[in-house]
């Protein structure tokens, strides 16, 4: 296994997806979130979240899906699948309050399959995460108060990333 680190756009990853060496079409990436749409799972700036290519058909509710940004105002945009209604879906960010606006589902490029925080490696397709992540949708209603210590740590980590 090779831990040598390059940096790709997301369009040369695409690219290589389609000359994977096992035919698949899916070479794993590691890469680090800089958003904080995804707290309290996805940290920024300090987690690690690897990426497969996926195709549309394997697409589950609950998955951690890597998409254009340009329907949130962003390059790519990491968010959990909210919901599927045929060719379209919606997203949701875990750190956020309301779901994104529908998108078609060809708009998907990747999903996560596990998210590295320190020594501790989550495994996304986990039963006990999966748990997890469908308990925390279920909160959704107090979301604002849950979510409030991690976005002022969020913010004191932006201001003094020495100390925190």
């Amino acid at each position: 296994m090779m831990d040598k680190k390059i940096s790709l756009t997301v369009e040369q990853w695409v690219a290589l997806q389609e000359q994977s060496p096992d035919g698949t079409g899916q070479i794993p990436v590691w890469f680090q979130v800089t958003g904080g749409s995804m707290l309290p799972f996805v940290r920024p700036y300090r987690d690690d979240v690897m990426i497969v290519a996926v195709k549309e058909e394997e697409l589950k509710v609950g998955d951690i899906v890597l998409f254009p940004g340009k329907y949130l105002g962003g390059d790519y945009c990491l968010h959990r699948l909210y919901r599927i209604d045929g060719d379209r879906v919606q997203t949701f960010g875990d750190g956020n309050l309301r779901p994104d606006h529908w998108q078609p589902k060809r708009q998907i490029l990747s999903k996560a399959l596990f998210i590295k925080r320190g020594r501790l490696t989550i495994d996304c397709e986990s039963p006990r995460w999966q748990k997890v992540f469908r308990l925390w949708n279920a909160l959704l209603p107090l979301r604002p108060v849950l979510l409030l210590p991690f976005r002022v740590m969020n913010k004191l980590h932006r201001l003094f990333p020495r100390i925190f």
